[in-house]
């Protein structure tokens, strides 16, 4: 059987996938209700597919497959989500998740999804796989490379944290956030603050792409 780790927080989905796994050859073998426990439980039962929302209370979906990558986990990692925004959609595909499915989908695209994950392919529902090619071809030319940290500030500042705030969650100086700030700033051709949170996801989706 193929384990699986299902995290989500949403009762009525955690069910739904159940009953959809029973006679097949993959088992829910545990669920966490949050990033963080989903953290906890890939290190302990080390599950072959970790099946993941992204909108997760304590930790999200996307920071529990940053680390998992960084950490160099070798579960397998599928995204079951209601809505993805662009950058978080290039960033999934630049960290090369191995599946991706829309909760809104034809139930069976999530065992096409699985079974593919499972033999070493990856799969991608189809609404998902326009968006990627529609932004490719629309990132065609050149664009600009962001460092991880540039993109990690840029996601603070699109939260709406202050530089105080962002300096707490970095270990840094207020000082050095808005050095970083201003050769972000320069590096994209933007005046302020403001122009870079309304335009974030165009940025990182971008960037996610070039990289």
């Amino acid at each position: 059987m193929i384990r699986i780790l299902l995290a989500d927080d949403h009762p009525m989905i955690r069910t739904a996938i159940e009953v959809l796994l029973r006679d097949t050859q993959f088992e829910l073998a545990a669920t966490a209700m949050n990033g963080a426990e989903a953290l906890s439980e890939v290190t302990r039962l080390k599950p072959d597919i970790l099946l993941v929302d992204l909108e997760m209370p304590e930790l999200g979906g996307m920071d529990v497959i940053r680390k998992l990558k960084a950490d160099r986990m070798t579960s397998k990692l599928v995204i079951l989500t209601a809505a993805i925004d662009d950058s978080s959609l290039m960033e999934a595909r630049s960290l090369r998740v191995n599946g991706m499915v829309l909760k809104n989908s034809d139930p069976a695209y999530l065992l096409d999804c699985l079974e593919a994950v499972a033999i070493g392919r990856t799969w991608m529902d189809p609404e998902l796989q326009a968006r990627v090619d529609q932004l490719a071809e629309s990132f065609s030319g050149e664009g600009v490379a962001l460092a991880p940290r540039e993109r990690q500030l840029i996601r603070y500042v699109r939260r709406g944290l202050r530089n105080r705030e962002i300096a707490k969650e970095l270990g840094v100086t207020e000082g050095t956030v808005k050095v970083y700030l201003h050769a972000i700033f320069e590096k994209l051709g933007i005046k302020n603050r403001t122009e870079l949170a309304i335009r974030a996801d165009e940025f990182l989706a971008e960037s996610f792409h070039k990289s």
